[in-house]
């Protein structure tokens, strides 16, 4: 899968500073009503998981301007699977039915990849 943003038939995410950034258009698409994510890595993917009760733990959504876009802070958990804190990408998180959730194929490779060429 391309880590290049822009498919309709995925969530497009913007990783910056260890936040995944949605905008307010795609969180009403596939996460209305979703309060918190689970953030797995399996193997060099990520798995996305929604969580609807923000009792049930995660990683917070938390509204980061008017216009409704949201934002998921989860340093610990990229820099724990080394992602660099300066690493800006764009990304399509699709969705899977098999794990009830979204899938970024192939992120820790590709990221670690693309970072190292641009330092």
């Amino acid at each position: 899968m391309s880590l290049i943003a822009g498919n309709n038939d995925s969530l497009n995410l913007r990783l910056h500073r260890n936040h995944l950034y949605i905008e307010a258009d795609m969180f009403e698409t596939y996460l209305a009503n979703v309060s918190s994510v689970a953030l797995v890595r399996e193997g060099d993917d990520l798995l996305i998981f929604p969580i609807a009760s923000a009792e049930a733990g995660g990683f917070f959504i938390k509204q980061v301007n008017m216009r409704g876009d949201r934002a998921i802070h989860a340093a610990d958990f990229f820099r724990l699977h080394g992602i660099d804190d300066n690493l800006d990408l764009m990304i399509d998180a699709r969705p899977d039915t098999l794990i009830a959730g979204f899938a970024v194929r192939n992120l820790f490779t590709n990221a670690q990849t693309k970072f190292a060429v641009r330092k």
